[in-house]
């Protein structure tokens, strides 16, 4: 099917809007989120002829599919800022400080190792990472950069596996196969998103004398989740590569220091949180038993099952692993001061991630006819953004499959977004190219999680946890041509595998 060329263009401009707002005129996450949803609804109801009945029902889908989410974020906002005005975080960073050799040592374990650690167990990282890299002496913007960034490269291989499992059933390609191109292909990004970060930091003059080091990290967190993948499955990569910089780079500290008792009430709220996540995300029958006990489900869109299950969320550990924070600290006036502060700083974020997640779901849904039961691809953003790229690059192709993913989880804020709405296109484009189709949706996958680093909703969500609310466009101008020039070296890549 040949696309019109106004019409490929036009599926850009929310990319470009948002990248203009954000690079050129400095705006924050709020008016980035209220000017891109605008511009959003407008481009699907007059330029794609879109019927109003389905914007609407689409954006009230993104607004209850993205409530967990946003649940995440305002009582993360709340156990982060308990833990920082106790001094609790810092306390734990120094520890971290102190079985580590110095300053970058504590920084990339932090980011690499806590961040994949956290995100393979299915923990959303950045209310735990960005308030500890704050801690440990980067600066706000810092802190929420290298708190996405520690983990983009390895997000198809963690969430215990759930990724993954959407890529297998968007595909309908053998297990082993993808799982062995998306390890390998992750590993490269990780190592190229670990080499940028000196970089992300501002800190671009001190990259040759850190090159060693940053080389040893990167082998250690690709060369655990790749070995992880080999002989263990896909499902815990990501989280074996976090294992395995933690205790790369502080087992020679941690044979000279002891964990001083103090630091375990300190330390409590955060241990809690993270036994109860892994519990809830590793361990079958807790798992079952979590999903299963007070499950709701909403239907807004036809075939589109909304699910809320308390027990097998992060927002209802962290809301408990605040309680146990409070109730740590004597000072009950101190609690609700702190508390009150929280959420006068979460209104901003909450409503922020609420407008990209509805229109994420918007564009998802463009081209859709009333009922939903059939869509019109000439309408459709994702059909003709993507079909585009096919058209115009034709056998390399392969060079812009991970913008393509990047492109769709910057507009979603979901690398799940962008495989259900990506994957099986590179299927049949594989087909037509004639290369193997694992290996082009692992790089269209790849470059969907890259996207995370890039994606608006998720720095607006780490400069949330960090004090770094209203200078997201600081941390944009870095991430967003980071994951441009990252997706076109998967694609690099991809094309030098395919012969």
């Amino acid at each position: 099917m040949a696309i019109d060329p106004f019409d490929f263009f036009m599926s850009w401009t929310p990319v470009l809007l948002i990248m203009a707002l954000a690079l050129g005129f400095k705006r924050q996450a709020l008016e980035l989120a209220v000017w891109g949803t605008a511009y959003t609804i407008g481009l699907v109801l007059f330029w794609f002829k879109t019927s109003p009945v389905v914007v609407l029902l689409a954006g009230l889908d993104g607004l209850l599919t993205n409530l967990p989410l946003l649940l995440v974020i305002h009582s993360g906002m709340l156990l982060c800022g308990l833990l920082l005005e106790t001094g609790s975080l810092s306390r734990v960073v120094g520890w971290f400080s102190s079985i580590t050799s110095n300053w970058w040592q504590n920084v990339l374990l932090i980011a690499v190792g806590v961040g994949n650690l956290t995100e393979g167990a299915g923990i959303v990282a950045e209310p735990i990472v960005a308030p500890m890299l704050l801690t440990a002496g980067l600066p706000s913007t810092g802190a929420a950069a290298l708190s996405v960034a520690g983990y983009a490269g390895l997000m198809i291989l963690e969430l215990g596996g759930a990724i993954l499992t959407v890529l297998l059933f968007v595909t309908g390609l053998e297990m082993d196969l993808l799982t062995r191109d998306v390890a390998l292909l992750s590993a490269f990004a990780t190592a190229l998103i670990i080499y940028a970060m000196p970089w992300l930091l501002g800190r671009g003059r001190e990259w040759g004398s850190l090159f060693p080091l940053l080389t040893v990290v990167a082998l250690l967190a690709g060369g655990g989740t790749v070995l992880a993948a080999r002989y263990v499955g896909g499902a815990v990569a990501g989280l074996a590569g976090g294992l395995v910089v933690i205790f790369g780079l502080s087992l020679p500290g941690l044979r000279r220091r002891h964990l001083p008792p103090k630091l375990f009430a300190d330390m409590a709220p955060l241990l809690f949180l993270v036994v109860c996540l892994f519990s809830v995300n590793l361990i079958e029958p807790v798992k079952r038993a979590a999903m299963e006990t007070w499950p709701g489900t909403v239907a807004i869109v036809p075939g589109h099952d909304i699910h809320f299950r308390p027990l097998a969320s992060a927002y209802t550990y962290i809301i408990l692993s605040y309680l146990l924070a409070a109730r740590i600290v004597r000072d009950r006036s101190r609690v609700r001061r702190n508390f009150a502060a929280a959420n006068l700083r979460a209104w901003r974020p909450v409503l922020a991630m609420a407008l990209f997640g509805i229109a994420g779901q918007i564009i998802s849904f463009s081209g859709y006819h009333p009922g939903f039961a059939e869509s019109d691809p000439s309408c459709s953003i994702p059909h003709t953004l993507a079909h585009g790229l096919v058209g115009i690059s034709g056998r390399l192709y392969p060079l812009f499959a991970p913008l393509v993913g990047w492109a769709g989880t910057f507009l979603t804020g979901y690398g799940t977004a962008s495989i259900v709405l990506f994957g099986k296109l590179h299927v049949t484009t594989a087909q037509l190219l004639h290369v193997p189709p694992s290996l082009l949706a692992a790089g269209m996958a790849v470059g969907s999680a890259v996207g995370s680093l890039s994606s608006p909703m998720k720095v607006a969500l780490a400069a949330s946890m960090c004090g770094a609310i209203g200078r997201e466009a600081e941390i944009l101008r870095r991430t967003i041509p980071l994951g441009i020039m990252l997706s076109l070296a998967i694609g690099a890549l991809l094309m030098v595998m395919l012969g």
